[in-house]
């Protein structure tokens, strides 16, 4: 059963929006999923510059990137199906995903997100299974290479 949020007060982005039925986020092996959390930031490598006193005098930044952890409760159409759904066939490392959509963090629409090392799957006897994906987007890596 779904209930209503009541939000009052000054607005915040809270939670996350459905988009259709993708639960907050959509890309083909995870639309369904329920998303739990999600955790992305800026990052870059950057060549300090010195004069002789140590002091730096200019700053060059490079390989800008960005990186993010997303965490779902993993659902389907049935408990079978679910249990199905329980892999990490679809996100290993190295594999490019597209996420399509998600409604409360515009940032992680791309079409080039590479999974990382430490992708993984937890529950146990009171907690519905989850799976943690570990992401990265670099402007220099779109797709597979080509043999």
């Amino acid at each position: 059963m779904s209930q209503t949020l009541v939000a009052n007060g000054i607005a915040v982005n809270f939670g996350f929006t459905a988009t259709s039925t993708d639960h907050g986020l959509t890309q083909t092996a995870l639309t369904g999923f329920l998303l739990q959390s999600a955790d992305y930031e800026g990052g870059a490598d950057k060549e300090d510059v010195r004069v002789l006193q140590g002091d730096i005098v200019s700053r060059n930044w490079y390989d800008l990137h960005n990186k993010a952890s997303l965490r779902f409760v993993i659902s389907s159409t049935g408990i079978a199906a679910a249990v199905t759904a329980t892999t990490l066939s679809a996100f290993k490392p190295g594999t490019i995903i597209s996420i399509t959509a998600c409604a409360s963090h515009p940032d992680l629409v791309a079409t080039n997100w590479e999974c990382q090392t430490g992708i993984k799957i937890a529950g146990d006897i009171t907690k519905s299974a989850e799976i943690t994906i570990s992401l990265e987007k670099r402007p220099g890596i779109t797709a597979a290479q080509s043999a």
